[in-house]
């Protein structure tokens, strides 16, 4: 649509492109405009470019990206500012210092003329015998529109611009409702109620509708006290109508450029409030979806480098113990990153500077220690100069704990398929062999070697389901008398003529049970692999440990005086190791597991008299 503007002004655009420049410059040159006699300039903005007096003297200076923005806001300047952008929320349309936007060449000459019209207004205004012209009524009431808030302020304020520049005319804005035509807004002479709805496709407003056609016609209802109406489609829902009583005169070619420039003003603040309501429900949405959202949310943008917190959901401050206030403003990364994760928190936050999405299994310090989350991190701007979104942390500590259960578990799994598709199988097949011996001959001495070996399996059977065991919760635990567990267990065990030792008698908390099966089968290896024959003397001790640079008891030790460790001691936990054929190298992996069932650690050292001393550390 054309402009009406009669006035001469002066118009700078700024572009970085030379052929940007010339393309704004044509859609406001005699082609683009009713009127030549437009000063219209074009120069390219660069440092220096422009004359600071060409530039703060322009009636209206058009800006098409940030360097033309930056060079307007460097001088100081009476004139209008107008962003020429398709993206009305982008940072040049939304920057304070703009004045209007617009997306099309048209819309952009529509603009122009206005403001400079506007600005001619302005001038003249103290002129007391000057009438401003329809134009510059119709102008002046563009100012009413770009400042509504709602769709029925928009619709009121048309009607209000129509009254000032048809004033001979009656004027009303309806809208359709699925199969009807609705007026809505009326002059203040002409009551809603008193307008007929029309079907969509019948009558003038009902065909504007389903045509989009602007018309000039007679009044198709009879009982009307209104002979013309002019009838203008405004988008693809909403029509605006002046209707001409007799005697008011014909409408002209001037009452239709004014009509359709008001109603396209009118379609362009429609756009603009439903951009705006789009914008508002999608915060909206957001918002509830990071506050309602059960896993811990951050907003954050980045600023030099660090990722600065801007807000916090409900569970991030419980999750992790701190208040909004305390880590608004702050970077993340000093206050949940733990001290080495260092580099693995700098290759993240390059990655979001990118404006990559992420999604990796991180650990972050919270208010209960650290815990292990997926990281989730969405971008809002795909690129790296505008680093902004949100992060979520979802924990996944239990799934962690219980894999790293599944996993020991298979190991043992492993084990017991190991120990028993080779250790048992090598008794079963002597007791089969003696077995088909006996029948065969009929002496039955060969069945005690049977019976050897049956021993040997129970033996295998039974250190299986101790090893079965472990891994699992300890139960139920108590103070336990280290001398009494130790007693207890001695005399439980087949130790020959070995002698035991109990130094001191410290209480652990420990279960009773558990405790005293991890001496039994240390004290068995003693005996059974401490000395060269059955025969030879063996002497056990077992005491409480203190700890470093203190006298409470950080463990107990079992040490003996016999043969001391094999080469490869580094082993001997190790389930199925043994340097007896005759053992099931199960036993002191028995202990190792009990003890870390407990929460202790395990381990083999050399005695003082050059045996074997088994240590269980409790801190």
């Amino acid at each position: 649509m054309t402009s009406a503007l009669d006035e001469r002004g002066s118009v700078l655009v700024l572009a970085a492109g030379s052929g940007l420049a010339e393309s704004v410059e044509r859609s406001l040159g005699p082609d683009g405009r009713d009127s030549a006699d437009a000063d219209v300039e074009t120069h390219a903005a660069s440092p220096g470019g422009v004359d600071e007096r060409r530039l703060a003297e322009a009636d209206v200076t058009v800006v098409v990206d940030g360097a033309g923005l930056e060079r307007v806001r460097s001088v100081e300047r009476t004139g209008s500012v107008v962003a020429f952008a398709d993206d009305p929320t982008g940072r040049v349309a939304t920057d304070p210092l703009v004045d209007a936007v617009a997306a099309t060449p048209e819309a952009l000459s529509e603009t122009v003329s206005w403001l400079i019209a506007r600005g001619e207004r302005s001038a003249v205004r103290s002129e007391p015998t000057r009438t401003p012209s329809r134009v510059e009524q119709l102008n002046a009431g563009m100012a009413e529109l770009a400042a509504v808030r709602s769709v029925d302020e928009a619709y009121r304020a048309a009607v209000a611009v129509a009254e000032q520049v048809f004033p001979g005319y009656q004027s009303v804005v309806a809208v359709r409702d699925g199969e009807w035509v609705e007026p809505v807004v009326a002059s203040s002479g002409t009551p809603v109620d008193d307008c007929n709805r029309v079907r969509v496709g019948t009558g003038v407003a009902g065909t504007a509708v389903q045509t989009g056609n602007v018309s000039i016609a007679p009044n198709p209802n009879p009982e009307s006290r209104f002979d013309t109406l002019l009838t203008v489609p405004v988008g693809d829902d909403v029509v605006f109508q002046l209707a001409a009583a007799d005697g008011d005169g014909e409408f002209d070619g001037v009452d239709r450029r004014l009509a359709e420039l008001l109603a396209s003003h009118l379609e362009e603040t429609l756009d603009r409030l439903a951009v705006t309501e789009t914008l508002r429900a999608e915060r909206d949405r957001l918002l509830a979806l990071f506050t309602n959202v059960p896993d811990p949310a951050i907003a954050y943008d980045y600023v030099d480098g660090e990722p600065i917190v801007r807000q916090v959901n409900d569970a991030f401050e419980s999750t992790f113990g701190y208040e909004s206030e305390t880590v608004l403003g702050e970077s993340i990364d000093d206050y949940i990153v733990p001290p080495d994760a260092g580099s693995e928190a700098e290759d993240l936050n390059e990655q979001l500077r990118r404006g990559e999405n992420v999604r990796r299994e991180v650990t972050r310090v919270t208010a209960d220690g650290p815990r292990h989350f997926i990281l989730h991190v969405i971008p809002i701007h795909l690129d790296a100069s505008n680093a902004a979104g949100y992060a979520i942390y979802t924990d996944v500590t239990d799934r962690r704990e219980r894999e790293e259960t599944l996993r020991r578990q298979n190991e043992r799994l492993d084990e017991f398929a190991s120990i028993v598709s080779h250790d048992l199988r090598n008794p079963l097949s002597v007791a089969e062999g003696y077995v088909n011996l006996a029948r065969d001959t009929g002496d039955v001495d060969h069945l005690d070697r049977v019976a050897d070996a049956l021993d040997r399996m129970d033996e295998l059977v039974g250190d299986l389901l101790s090893l079965a065991r472990e891994g699992r919760s300890v139960g139920e635990t108590e103070a336990v008398s280290l001398a009494d567990a130790a007693r207890e267990a001695w005399s439980g065990v087949d130790t020959g003529n070995a002698t035991l030792t109990v130094e001191g008698d410290e209480t652990l908390e420990a279960n009773r049970t558990r405790l005293r099966e991890l001496f039994e089968n240390v004290f068995r290896n003693s005996a059974e692999h401490g000395r060269d024959a059955p025969d030879d003397p063996l002497s056990v001790r077992v005491g409480p440990m203190a700890a470093d640079e203190s006298d409470e008891p950080a463990g107990f030790y079992v040490e003996d005086d016999g043969s001391g460790l094999p080469d490869d001691a580094d082993r001997v936990f190790e389930s199925g190791f043994t340097t007896d054929e005759s053992g099931t190298g199960l036993g002191l992996a028995i202990s190792e597991q009990i003890a870390e069932a407990h929460g202790w650690t395990a381990h083999a050292l050399t005695g003082e008299r050059g045996g074997a001393r088994f240590e269980f550390r409790t801190a």
